[in-house]
This record gives C-alpha cells, structure tokens and sequence, in this order.
C-alpha cells in the first residue's frame, strides 16, 4: 500500500536515502519535536501530502501569516509515493536510538487507511507515534497505533478571505474560502481523540460515580495558533466550551508566525493570554532553529 508524501518526505534522514544530506546540516538523522507536550525531543517526521483546509492568517497589527507548510497544503508541487515498506526501511536505517516518530502534514487523515497501515508496522518497532492532525477527520482504527493525539483546532482568523488571498506570493482559489470555514471546525472528532485517550466507561461500571481514568499509554494536546486578543474567547466559547475530558495542562498556545521576524511580534500576545487562563504557551522551535527553511 502507497502514502503519498511531500518531497522528501521522511526527514531529517542520513545519505542514501531520500535526500542528499540531513536537512538539518549535521551529519547525522534527526530533529527535534519544535512544538507542545514533547517540545525539544529528538524525532524523526513523516510529512504527508495534502490537506483539506487553507490556512492563512491575520496578525492583530495587520500583518499577514499563511501556512508555514504551504508545499503539503496550499501549493503541492512535488510529491512522492512510497510503500509503506519502503518507508518503514528508511525509519529503522536512520533511526540511531531515535524513539519518537511524528507523523505531519498538511493534514494525515486524508490518508487515514494507509496511515494505519504505516502506523501499525511502525508501532512493531516499538517506537512512540505522534500524530499532527486539525482534528476534523477521526479514525477508530487508527487509534491503538498513536501515543500522542497533537490536535490543532483551527480558530476564525484562519480562514482565508480576499484580502489574504491578494496577499499572498501564490494566490489561492477563492473557493477554499467557503470550504475552509466550513470544515475548520469539528467539535466531535476532536472528543473522539480526546475520549480515545480514557479507559472505556464500562471498565468502571461499578462505581457509582463512573469516573473516566486517562490511559497511561495514550496522550493528547490541543495547540490553537493566536495572534489577536479575540482569538482568546474564541477559544474558550467555541471549542472548549463544547469540549470534556481536557485539564489545563492539555491546551497550548502558539504565536502566529511562520518567521522569527514574525514570532516577536505575537510572543507577548501570546503569553499574557496563556498565562492568564493557565494554559501552557509554546514556543516554535523549528522557526526558532532554522527559521523558514522549507523542510519543518
């Protein structure tokens, strides 16, 4: 079974494999996770192609910021398909005592069946899995593969409008206006990974209270991307608000940007708003190390 992935897709990756050298610079495979629960781990990422939303966003001093991932969303210009066996061989060859494996993309569901199938062969590795997803699409059966569900709700100020649009090097059609800001926004799939994350109900059938325990082998975050003071209602009133099962230490916040010249300008935003409601703030490592660089 195919996947198809973003040019280069399994990175950072050793000599001989997909790509000339480590896109990283070192000599060596590997990279760190940049964002949330498992920030500064070392990982290795599989990027998948595709996505079903546009995201393009507005900075509350009018600045404009799109998708830091365009070639796996807004402009897919090269692919590759690969087999998954094929894939698992790259992983194993360049692995060199790297335990965290991050599935990204654009978004993965797309591809939901070959991903299990990916998943499955690599959880046989026993390695850890995270999955990046915008939580609008769930799969029961993907779910005993993945050890962390990173989902990455997306808020009003993503949508794209004309004003965007116009700004962007490469123009988007206008139609994925009204498509983005239809789809953006799946409260019940995002309690699905949520809920995959606690013991069964029955399992406590017992107990008069029937108090949901989290599993011990199964994680979740929700990373919201702000960058205006309203993004901080909209996150509460219009996703958590809607949603159960989450502590405080489960949300994240991300400044907007897909640069460091960018990412100092919504950092204090960012940290007030997180610090305020005691949710955690995260930083953007990759931006941070290798600022644009296509590969992150």
């Amino acid at each position: 079974m195919q996947i198809k992935l973003v040019k280069n897709g399994i990175f950072p990756v050793s000599p001989g494999f997909s790509c000339q050298k480590p896109q990283t610079g070192y000599s060596f495979s590997g990279t760190f996770q940049g964002e949330g629960k498992l920030l500064g781990t070392p990982s290795m990422f599989i990027r998948l192609s595709g996505c079903n939303l546009r995201c393009s966003w507005k900075a509350y001093e009018g600045s404009y910021s799109f998708c830091d991932t365009p070639y796996s969303s807004h402009h897919i210009d090269e692919t590759e398909d690969r087999e998954i066996h094929e894939i698992v061989n790259i992983v194993s060859k360049n692995l060199n005592g790297i335990r965290h494996i991050i599935i990204s993309g654009g978004e993965p569901m797309l591809q939901a069946n070959a991903l299990t199938g990916l998943c499955r062969e690599l959880k046989a590795m026993n390695l850890h899995i995270t999955l990046e997803t915008n939580g609008t699409i769930f799969s029961h059966e993907l779910v005993p593969y993945i050890d962390l569900f990173s989902i990455s709700p997306k808020l009003s100020n993503s949508t794209p409008d004309e004003s965007k649009i116009a700004a962007m090097k490469k123009p988007i059609s206008e139609g994925f206006i009204s498509h983005h800001q239809q789809n953006r926004m799946n409260i019940q799939a995002i309690q699905k990974f949520i809920d995959a994350c606690y013991l069964p109900e029955d399992y406590y059938s017992d107990h008069p209270e029937k108090i949901l325990k989290r599993r011990s082998d199964k994680d979740f975050q929700l990373k919201f991307v702000v960058g205006r003071p309203e993004d901080e209602d909209e996150i509460r009133n219009e996703f958590l608000k809607h949603l159960k099962g989450f502590e405080p230490e489960d949300i994240f916040l991300m400044p907007l940007g897909e640069t460091r010249e960018f990412l100092r300008k919504t950092y204090p935003l960012v940290a007030e708003i997180a610090l305020r409601n005691r949710w955690k703030f995260t930083p953007r490592l990759h931006i941070e190390l290798y600022d644009d660089t296509q590969w992150v």
